[in-house]
């Protein structure tokens, strides 16, 4: 998700433009509801704060549903339980069978391609799933790659649960701990993500073999889905959902928020 995993014991705060402050967004709100996505953090262990267009979008439905947003940045799999135990909007989730007989969801806030990323060293075709047979392959714990990819978790291929969804995934797959990992971005070509995945690791410092590539991202991705912000069922909370599908659909038309992004299979 690029809009796009610890529990930290206060609020991650972010203001509306420079993404840092109070952890709140609200426009004089009153109604609070809490929002839980997934964490990332740098290779300096510190937190990533959500995208812009993330802020900018909350930031508007805050304004227009006069409600005041808690932002906290989770593990997606604990994320995930906490919202069945309690009203907390999940803001990223994709739809899956199994996930329709335990939450809501919204209209779309975007689409992701869920993208296989290599070693460039130890790069390999990929054109179906029979092509992961026997690997090990890194996905962050308790998030769906579709319910294809899902369906041959420990059947076809083994997976690798990682908790944070940032840099540090990289690293290992770089020491080898696995044979390729998916990668979640809405970007539209795999030539695009993997210039900035190289690009992003290159000036952290992690790499220093001159201009080689290091990372190669598979030019077919593994699946694409939709992310929406989900809650766990009951009348109030699809009260709730219908009033943010509004706002979206009312910040669209006017252009005050971006229109759903789509990943373009090629």
């Amino acid at each position: 998700m690029k809009w796009s995993s610890v529990f930290l014991p206060v609020f991650l705060m972010l203001a509306i433009s420079t993404m840092t402050g109070t952890g709140i967004i609200s426009a004089s709100a009153q109604e609070r509801v809490k929002v839980q996505t997934i964490e990332e953090f740098d290779r300096d262990g510190k937190p990533v704060p959500l995208s812009k267009g993330t802020s900018d979008l909350l930031a508007y439905i805050s304004q227009a549903l006069h409600i005041q947003f808690q932002v906290q940045r989770v593990p997606w799999k604990r994320a995930m339980e906490n919202a069945l135990h309690d009203d907390v909007i999940l803001l990223g989730m994709s739809i899956n069978k199994e996930r329709s007989t335990k939450y809501l969801f919204s209209d779309t806030i975007n689409a992701n391609g869920n993208w296989l990323v290599t070693r460039c060293d130890t790069n390999f075709p990929f054109n179906s799933l029979q092509d992961l047979k026997g690997k090990l392959i890194g996905v962050v714990a308790g998030t769906s790659s579709g319910e294809a990819f899902d369906a041959e978790v420990n059947k076809l291929f083994r997976v690798e649960n990682d908790i944070g969804a940032g840099i540090s995934r990289l690293q290992k797959l770089m020491a080898k701990r696995m044979d390729a990992l998916v990668w979640y971005d809405s970007v539209d070509t795999p030539k695009a993500l993997e210039h900035a995945i190289n690009l992003s690791y290159t000036k952290r410092g992690l790499h220093n073999s001159g201009n080689a590539k290091v990372f190669c991202v598979q030019e077919k991705p593994i699946s694409i889905v939709s992310n929406h912000f989900a809650m766990r069922i009951s009348p109030a909370n699809r009260q709730l959902l219908d009033r943010i599908n509004l706002a979206m659909a009312k910040g669209r038309k006017e252009g005050s928020i971006p229109p759903v992004a789509t990943t373009i299979l090629h």
